[in-house]
């Protein structure tokens, strides 16, 4: 149960901080508040493989639930090459670093949120 609301910011510092922690790599923030009706913020990291970063998105998810942060929704879990948290106001995707390229979310997003500056 929250007993407080973590601020936006707040709850970056601490997803960012788990995350490093577990040796996650590469963090690219996107501010999307005004753009996506889903979230606020999207943090995006890397990983070294699967198995990597099923302990990084473990590691979180344990770690943010002891402190009040709320997991909305989870998924990639089992496949390990990109996992999304999503905790509300923040989603987190934790990618290989080949599917990273591959998908270049950072730079979808980037065109969206300069075609609504």
């Amino acid at each position: 149960m929250e007993s407080k609301k973590i601020k936006i910011q707040e709850k970056l510092e601490i997803i960012s901080k788990l995350a490093e922690e577990k040796k996650a790599e590469n963090f690219t923030l996107l501010n999307v508040e005004g753009i996506s009706t889903l979230t606020d913020r999207i943090l995006i990291c890397s990983g070294d493989g699967a198995i990597h970063n099923r302990a990084i998105a473990k590691y979180i998810m344990i770690e943010s639930k002891k402190i009040g942060i709320k997991l909305h929704h989870k998924e990639g879990l089992q496949n390990g090459t990109w996992i999304l948290l999503d905790f509300g106001n923040t989603i987190m995707h934790i990618f290989d670093k080949d599917t990273r390229n591959y998908y270049k979310l950072e730079e979808l997003w980037q065109e969206i949120i300069q075609k609504n500056k």
